[in-house]
């Protein structure tokens, strides 16, 4: 796999792409554009099975994120409204998982970036964008905001983790994170286990 990190700064240096804050108006097209991403990029690593079980269940938008300001879209200059790639950080407890995710996961509570790990959530890039460095883009950008803070949101982290898909832990390796040995298995409504890998990065 090719350096990510240099190819998504070649990728920012051309300023064809911009950020912006996912808004509640967004969720229905994240929806969609997640699961494309997942159903293209995911093969190979989950069944048919794994994915219809966890799209729309584990994978997909969490609107606390929204509401927290802390999940964006990158989208060409040119098409704000087209979804190239998605991703957010949280300074709550819940690692990962959708609105519908199961319950246990879901902890709101306020992470201290003194003593924890802020999240890095839910990144997805649209099948028709991939391996343009625009996931690894959407990556850093998440770490500069859980560090710095944006919008008046808190910041001050510098210690990340994040619950990975089997089919982001190469990229996310080659980005730093390394794996923690803590491994998830996540049961779904239609009895498929979907594998969630735990990693973590200190950020210099």
């Amino acid at each position: 796999m090719p350096d990510p990190i240099a190819a998504s700064k070649a990728q920012e240096a051309t300023h064809d792409y911009e950020f912006r804050i996912a808004t509640p108006e967004d969720i229905p097209a994240l929806q969609k554009m997640i699961a494309e991403s997942l159903r293209a990029l995911g093969k190979g690593y989950y069944t048919e099975a794994e994915l219809d079980g966890s799209i729309g269940y584990l994978f997909g938008p969490d609107s606390v994120l929204i509401a927290d300001k802390t999940y964006f879209i990158l989208h060409p200059r040119s098409i704000p409204n087209t979804i190239s790639a998605c991703g957010g950080w949280s300074f709550r407890r819940t690692l990962y998982g959708a609105d519908s995710a199961p319950s246990p996961l879901r902890m709101p509570e306020m992470r201290d970036p003194v003593t924890d790990r802020a999240s890095i959530r839910a990144i997805f890039t649209h099948p028709d964008y991939a391996r343009r460095g625009l996931g690894t883009m959407m990556m850093r950008r998440c770490e500069a905001a859980a560090r710095d803070g944006i919008a008046g949101v808190i910041g001050g982290f510098w210690r990340l983790e994040m619950g990975a898909t089997l089919s982001g832990v190469a990229l996310y390796e080659k980005c730093g994170y390394v794996r923690s040995g803590r491994e998830d298995v996540v049961q779904c409504q239609n009895g498929e286990g979907i594998r969630v890998v735990h990693m973590c990065k200190d950020v210099a």
